[in-house]
């Protein structure tokens, strides 16, 4: 794990203070779970809806449909023809 040193207007640091104080944890572990989200968020790509892993046990009732079939089905197939 890296260590970082930042400086932060007093507001946010009272917030985070409170929240970390409420939940029993530390403002360092709320701080790396919000930048952790804040890169799930903003900076990584999402995973694409056919490589998320479907849950143990369980498995797609048919294939996903194509891109095409969604844009005609969100659009009507009359814009499709029209791409």
């Amino acid at each position: 794990m890296k260590s970082i040193s930042l400086s932060v207007i007093e507001s946010d640091y009272e917030a985070f203070r409170r929240a970390a104080e409420d939940s029993g944890r530390s403002i360092a572990q709320l701080i790396r779970e919000a930048m952790a989200l804040y890169r799930e968020e903003r900076i990584d790509r999402g995973t694409p809806l056919r490589e998320v892993p479907v849950l143990a046990g369980h498995r797609l009732k048919r294939p996903l449909p194509s891109r095409v079939e969604l844009y005609d089905e969100m659009y009507g197939a009359d814009d499709a023809e029209a791409r």
